[in-house]
């Protein structure tokens, strides 16, 4: 099991995290999960940035026992992979609505290219994880 401190250290050496810098905070991003560690008292957050609309929220205890029992490489990649599921589940049901009520043509075509883009990433996803 894997301390917080170490989390970060870990997004810290990981080539594709990108550092993000603002005053008293350094960050890591990687596929829409932020870590975030103050500078002065050491305090370590996870933020996921792909759910909660307008605003990001701090992720659940439950996630950060996976970030703890599983490091920053494989936590991103099980967590992303959930978040798509979830997409794709709300995206299915978008396009059954669309389809009932006779929605517009470049809406459903719109609804299914978004469906194709999360697929593809969600394939690229498991097959690192694999």
């Amino acid at each position: 099991m894997f301390s917080l401190l170490e989390v970060f250290n870990q997004a810290e050496d990981d080539y594709n995290s990108k550092l993000l810098t603002s005053k008293g905070v350094q960050s890591f991003l990687c596929h829409g999960f932020r870590i975030d560690k103050e500078i002065k008292s050491e305090n370590i957050r996870i933020i996921d940035m792909t759910k909660s609309g307008d605003f990001y929220k701090e992720i659940s205890p439950d996630e950060y026992l996976t970030f703890q029992y599983l490091g920053w490489k494989k936590a991103i990649y099980v967590l992303y992979l959930s978040n798509c599921r979830t997409k794709l589940s709300n995206l299915e049901d978008r396009i059954k609505n669309a389809l009932v009520n006779n929605e517009s043509v470049k809406l459903i075509r719109k609804l299914k290219a978004r469906r194709e883009q999360i697929l593809k990433n969600f394939n690229k996803v498991k097959t690192k994880l694999n």
